[in-house]
């Protein structure tokens, strides 16, 4: 494979363009969102940027109204705007719980302080507000090192003398890096990352040397890490894969290993770690890595990617469930309205009977765009968001009616930032968010269970992660309750 990009001549080193993901030749029809160039060079294969009664209803409302009061652009400041909903929020919790309503942060202190242990307690008047992407100049993004107020202080005394733990309030989200046990993973990124119960599964991913095919799972109730023995069918090393959750098995597709590109699809049986190799009858996907899988009706998607000369567009399905002869058949699925560019490293987030794409990389520039592909009629729908924030190699996580989109890159730096994006109205929020933030890092992975984010792994251009950050939704973890909504209903 060769790369006509440029190295870089300045640290930290940018997200590294794959060669596998050149801009695909051909005449492009479609209107180009805003997008950032990418500003770096080539790096071997994927190391790069190519690619959810009465007294309830009512606590429901008020948490809605008290979080629609903090969108951009409303005319209050963001500092005033926090304040507020926090109050608001924290109101609305109270009467949830009151209501019957589960209340996550509660069991978070039955687990014991152990996983909390490594908040720091740092004097908030040194605290120094990581600086903002250049998309986001002027927008009251989150800090995550903001201090709170006195009233919420707690106590502590350290071996070097007297400290004070400053804590969020209730109601508000905050970051916290967790102590595991076990066989840890290594450090890895571009790794998949499922939750099936109450378990986290984490697969292959590499660390700038070798790749892994080992299943890591974490018992997030022991916080137990174990790596798994497995058998059945041998899964070759790879990065940049998909694994899908359909139940209890796992559908991994693709990835590579150095300049390899695999096309095959495994299934994991989480109960009996037996790997099976499916067999595949007629025409499937190309090889390809950084693409994206969903679930859906019974088939597992796949779009996008790259195959290791041009990045695709392209959408394919396969049934979770074998013919009457063992055999699974993948079909190309032809839509209307227009694909979205070519791209890897997006994300693709299934809200309802509709799948968000959002930003990604054709290996030259970094995207900001978003387009929706209902799934019933298969018609693409591309929407401009004011502003459009770029992103690649990031994560996407529904909760409620909002996009979670953490870290990534952003075309010019690695970001730790956390962005909400609001789906009814299709605008960006941001809120304040309390803990210690992870390092800004791209090619994580990422999940929801039991009312937080759960971050692991990464990179930031110049190390590889081994760490396991939750983001504590707090009151948001309320929000899948919400009844349904339909995308830009109310913009």
């Amino acid at each position: 494979m060769s790369s006509n990009l440029t190295t870089p001549t300045s640290p930290p080193p940018p997200v590294p363009p794959d060669s596998a993901l050149d801009a695909a030749s051909g005449v492009r029809t479609l209107h180009r969102s805003p997008s950032r160039t990418l500003r770096g060079g080539a790096e071997a294969a994927d190391s790069s940027a190519a690619m959810h009664s009465g007294s309830l209803s009512q606590t429901l409302s008020a948490m809605s109204l008290a979080a629609s009061g903090l969108a951009l652009g409303g005319g209050v400041s963001g500092g005033a705007v926090d304040d507020e909903a926090l109050s608001a929020m924290a109101s609305a919790a109270a009467a949830a719980a009151k209501a019957g309503v589960r209340n996550t942060a509660a069991k978070r202190g039955s687990r014991g302080a152990g996983e909390y242990a490594s908040r720091p307690h740092t004097n908030a008047s040194a605290s120094v507000a990581p600086p903002l992407p250049p998309t986001m100049a002027g927008f009251p993004l989150h800090v995550s090192t903001r201090s709170v107020p006195t009233a919420t202080v707690a106590r502590g005394v350290s071996a070097g003398g007297t400290y004070v733990e400053r804590r969020a309030p209730t109601p508000a989200m905050y970051w916290a890096r967790m102590r595991t046990w076990g066989a840890r993973p290594p450090p890895m990124r571009s790794q998949s990352l499922n939750v099936v119960g109450n378990n986290i599964y984490v697969f292959g991913g590499w660390n700038n040397t070798e790749c892994y095919n080992d299943v890591y799972v974490l018992d997030t109730e022991t916080m137990f890490w174990s790596r798994m023995a497995t058998s059945g069918d041998a899964v070759p090393p790879c990065r940049a894969h998909t694994a899908t959750a359909v139940g209890h098995r796992l559908f991994v597709f693709g990835g590579g290993d150095g300049t390899q590109y695999f096309s095959d699809l495994y299934v994991l049986d989480t109960r009996s770690y037996v790997w099976t190799r499916a067999r595949v009858v007629g025409a499937g996907p190309s090889a390809r890595r950084t693409h994206t899988c969903f679930h859906y009706g019974g088939f597992v998607y796949l779009f996008g990617g790259g195959d290791g000369h041009r990045a695709l567009n392209d959408l394919w399905r396969v049934r979770t469930e074998p013919d009457a002869a063992g055999a699974f058949v993948w079909e190309e699925v032809d839509t209307r309205g227009g694909r979205p560019f070519p791209r890897g490293y997006h994300s693709s987030t299934l809200v309802g009977n509709q799948v968000v794409v959002f930003g990604g990389s054709d290996g030259h520039e970094c995207f900001g765009d978003t387009s929706l592909l209902n799934l019933d009629t298969m018609e693409w729908t591309h929407i401009a968001i004011d502003p459009p924030l770029t992103r690649l190699a990031h994560s996407a996580t529904l909760v409620g009616m909002y996009l979670f989109v953490v870290c990534g890159h952003d075309g010019a730096d690695y970001a730790n930032h956390v962005l909400m994006l609001k789906l009814d109205t299709l605008r960006w929020e941001t809120r304040a968010i309390y803990g210690s933030a992870p390092m800004p890092r791209g090619y994580h992975a990422c999940a929801l269970l039991d009312g937080r984010l759960w971050v692991h792994g990464g990179y930031n251009g110049q190390e590889v992660f081994d760490d396991m950050y939750t983001l504590e939704l707090s009151s948001y973890a309320y929000l899948p309750q919400v009844p349904e909504f339909a995308i830009g209903c109310h913009r």
